[in-house]
């Protein structure tokens, strides 16, 4: 498998952009849910969205998968990055100046494999992965994804203790904030209008470390031409309220304004409504999820 991933990195990023693209569309025109839920999940966000931006939806999810091994086997960035050092960094920095470090989350809009290596060349960075079942996987994704100054932290309690520490020194602690939390990890927010069970661990993250959370994007520019930068920080200056609620709900609206750049470039066809084991329904409370992200004692099911 590494042959293989280093194999696909060898070729141009716009070659892989052109191929992703085309397996991308190909895959979302099959039958089966997949396509559906693309669909379903794009026009209940913008129900005006034409077919042909459906389609770039589906092409933007190809391009996706194949950058992943672009950047996983290079040693080094070589893809151009607009608005990078003269205005996300600057940002960043200044939020790190504060002393309490920085939550910086990356929803799955653009290419978000970029953003923590680039940020590593500068400083450090401590990322939350969602490691797979199988052993020999686990083991190749966290040592394909690290790099100096980035360390991979699994979604388990030595993960969330990884993060807490990384905060405490003052780092930036990364995490994809959109992905479903196992039942009684989360709270039920609207996105979209729409309630999605979100993850509380951010919150919890937050009140533990006082660091501000910002949301960032790397919008894909055509023909491989490299990312452009993106930045929005929650209301309030980057704090959330002690409603568990209230700010998934706020982090979802930042979500939604991010999305708002690039709407074809994101996950639409990720099961982002379903309904986890354990999580009840939507207008129940938050559960047990406040004890269950400890620093000292997180629950093993945490997926981020």
């Amino acid at each position: 498998m590494t042959f293989l991933f280093w194999l696909i990195s060898r070729l141009p990023l716009r070659v892989l952009h052109a191929l992703g693209g085309a397996l991308g569309l190909l895959v979302a025109r099959l039958p089966g849910r997949y396509g559906r839920r693309l669909t379903e999940n794009f026009r209940h966000a913008y129900p005006d969205a034409t077919d042909a931006q459906l389609a770039e939806a589906a092409r933007a999810t190809g391009r996706m998968i194949l950058e992943m091994p672009y950047f996983w086997s290079r040693r080094r960035l070589t893809v151009p990055l607009h608005g990078f050092n003269d205005y996300l960094w600057p940002e960043l920095e200044k939020l790190q100046a504060r002393g309490k470090g920085v939550i910086v989350l990356t929803p799955h809009l653009g290419c978000f494999e970029v953003l923590p290596q680039s940020h590593a060349l500068l400083r450090p960075v401590t990322a939350l992965f969602k490691p797979p079942h199988q052993p020999w996987l686990r083991e190749f994704v966290e040592r394909m994804r690290t790099r100096p100054n980035m360390a991979m932290a699994p979604a388990n309690p030595r993960g969330v203790r990884m993060l807490v520490k990384a905060l405490r020194r003052g780092e930036a602690a990364g995490i994809l904030p959109d992905q479903v939390p196992s039942g009684g990890e989360g709270t039920w927010a609207p996105f979209y209008g729409k309630p999605a069970y979100t993850m509380t661990l951010v919150q919890r993250l937050q009140q533990m470390s006082g660091a501000p959370i910002v949301l960032v994007a790397a919008e894909r520019l055509p023909r491989g031409a490299g990312y452009r930068a993106h930045l929005r920080l929650v209301a309030g200056g980057g704090m959330l309220p002690d409603d568990p609620s209230a700010a998934a709900a706020m982090i979802n609206a930042t979500i939604e304004d991010l999305i708002a750049v690039a709407p074809t470039q994101y996950l639409w066809g990720y099961n982002r409504y379903k309904t986890p084991a354990g999580a009840g329904q939507p207008g129940e409370a938050a559960g047990t999820a406040d004890a269950e992200m400890s620093p000292t004692q997180p629950s093993e099911r945490q997926t981020s």
